[in-house]
């Protein structure tokens, strides 16, 4: 053991010593936890070190205070969800397997998570810095559709609204908690794709899509994945 690990393990209060090392990456998944669960004023310090079993001492190795915290939090976000939505834009040379991937994100809270969007939303009650961060997210996705769909010939009119309407419907699926078995979403993914591209999904494509989902049992919440 170094001299300096030493000086560390000694140097800490008796409760930390004691406890197994956290990362910053610790403390920051603890505290996206609170906020979805709890909101954002329930993202406190003395709270996190409780639930992660140290004193707060040991937030401060990590993080200079509560605002870098939520700052990380807000990075988190826009990363995940966002990124998310500009990857699966890009995910292939043809339009169906861009939307296709687009709504497999939308069926994993894995890849987008709904609920760490609405939290942030949440937050973003009253508080104008935030308000912006999360206006500048949407037009990034937003943009992203467009994009898509300009790339695949429709004009930058029929883009721009095709985009908003792909967008839009989903948050608000989202917005309204709409829960619906998976093989009800399942079975309506044909007409969702003829609705925002004008044109039939392929059967295999749909196979395909169907063959991925069924292989993830985690997505079935409840019910059990048809056999094949």
């Amino acid at each position: 053991m170094t001299n300096r690990r030493l000086i560390e393990q000694v140097s800490m209060p008796e409760d930390d010593a004691r406890a197994p090392r956290l990362t910053r990456a610790d403390w920051l998944e603890k505290a996206l936890q609170v906020l979805v669960e709890s909101g954002v004023d329930a993202v406190r310090i003395t709270r996190l070190a409780d639930g992660l079993g140290v004193t707060r001492g040991s937030f401060y190795w990590h993080f200079q205070d509560r605002a870098a915290l939520l700052d990380a939090m807000l990075e988190v976000w826009n990363r995940k969800n966002t990124d998310a939505i500009q990857r699966a834009a890009m995910a292939g040379p043809t339009l169906e397997a861009c939307i296709l991937a687009l709504f497999e994100i939308w069926l994993d809270p894995g890849q987008f998570d709904p609920r760490l969007d609405f939290a942030v939303r949440d937050w973003a009650r009253g508080m104008p810095a935030i308000q912006d961060t999360i206006r500048a997210a949407d037009q990034t996705r937003l943009a992203a559709l467009v994009d898509m769909y300009t790339r695949h010939g429709f004009d930058a009119g029929q883009a721009e609204i095709r985009a908003r309407n792909f967008y839009f419907i989903q948050m608000g699926y989202y917005a309204l908690d709409v829960r619906e078995p998976m093989s009800v979403r399942l079975s309506l993914l044909p007409i969702y794709y003829q609705t925002y591209t004008d044109r039939p999904l392929t059967p295999q494509a749909e196979a395909a899509f169907r063959a991925r989902v069924i292989a993830r049992p985690e997505l079935w919440g409840d019910e059990v994945p048809p056999a094949g």
